[in-house]
């Protein structure tokens, strides 16, 4: 009896990793290529690494970890001709680690896209991503039905339940398409900048089959995404507004997750030369459904921006976490000047705005 109610909560976990949502970040503008590879070199620079780190439910005793880092550049873009399409690569990996079971995912990706310009402010562009996933679990962390002496669980019992794999690795295969507007319009004392972007993505499109009992198959669910944002320099004001949303639908489960920031310019950076970017202070809430509320802060300085985010949870859950949720910190830079793939075709170039 005990053998199976384990088995039984085991499986429920696995499903809970399987068909509940992947990993994600509140703060998605610090993680693009994470939720669309047709985002891979969108920006309007030329090498950009974004890091991310996540710890989740920490009140509970075994925390989940979530860490990503991604790097991406452009090859082949030329300021000189906006007409000429180009090419983003990118690379990303993220470790996920969860439960006493230590349940967790290592995956590292090689991302491809390719960029047109609809116009001189407007871009579209589709992406590709092709990774391999190590998915392992700690077995000898958790306690098994067979190892009950009646008063308690003996960790020296060989566990009956052990016949099951403890690491498997799979292929993981996604595609995405992304429009990005970036309009900079010159007034006599900077550069005020509107940005507008959305974007599709499919990832698990291979729906790969992972086992970890024998004879038990576990289908990954293919994942939809959806983003959309915008960046609007308010006129005759020192701030901008950052609304953006995703939504995620992945297997039975969705996700809607909603921001409303706005950034304070402290400082204007240098009109002509390029040589200082604008600085600012970021603030804002993010929401997501009828699970949590996360107040965040960052701050944009030159060529680099951090954030910092703290989940309250407001789901049934919090009776057992406090209302506490995660804790998430990103940091963010970016080559905005000369770039370090192009030569001499890239020369004299001064970055035209944000990230």
């Amino acid at each position: 009896m005990m053998k199976g109610i384990y088995i039984i909560l085991f499986g429920i976990l696995l499903n809970f990793q399987s068909f509940g949502q992947d990993v994600h970040f509140v703060q998605t503008s610090a993680t693009p290529i994470l939720l669309n590879p047709a985002a891979t070199g969108v920006f309007p620079g030329w090498e950009r690494v974004s890091v991310a780190h996540r710890q989740q439910w920490f009140t509970l005793g075994s925390p989940y970890m979530t860490t990503q880092i991604s790097a991406d550049l452009n090859l082949f873009k030329q300021i000189q001709n906006k007409q000429k399409a180009h090419m983003g690569i990118g690379i990303n990996f993220y470790n996920d680690i969860a439960g006493d079971g230590k349940l967790g995912i290592n995956q590292g990706s090689l991302l491809l896209s390719g960029i047109v310009n609809i116009t001189e402010d407007q871009t579209i562009s589709a992406g590709l991503e092709i990774g391999a996933a190590q998915q392992s679990i700690k077995m000898n962390n958790l306690n098994w039905g067979s190892q009950f002496n009646g008063e308690g669980f003996d960790k020296d019992i060989i566990p009956a339940e052990g016949n099951s794999a403890a690491s498997l690795v799979y292929a993981d295969i996604g595609a995405g398409i992304f429009y990005n507007l970036q309009n900079v319009t010159s007034t006599l004392s900077r550069k005020e900048i509107q940005r507008v972007y959305a974007g599709v993505s499919y990832y698990h499109i291979n729906a790969p089959r992972r086992e970890f009992y024998n004879g038990s198959i576990d289908q990954l669910a293919r994942k939809f995404v959806g983003l959309a944002g915008a960046e609007i320099d308010i006129p005759n004001s020192k701030f901008v507004l950052a609304p953006s949303i995703a939504a995620i639908f992945q297997g039975p489960n969705s996700l809607l997750l909603g921001t409303l920031a706005a950034k304070f310019r402290v400082k204007d950076g240098t009109k002509y030369t390029g040589i200082y970017n604008n600085t600012y202070l970021n603030f804002g809430i993010n929401y997501r459904n009828a699970d949590a509320i996360a107040p965040m802060f960052g701050m944009e300085i030159n060529n680099y921006r951090f954030g910092i985010a703290y989940e309250f949870n407001i789901s049934p859950l919090q009776a057992s976490t406090n209302s506490q949720g995660s804790f998430e910190i990103s940091f963010q830079w970016a080559n905005f000047q000369t770039a370090m793939f192009q030569g001499r075709r890239t020369k004299g170039y001064k970055k035209p705005g944000g990230m």
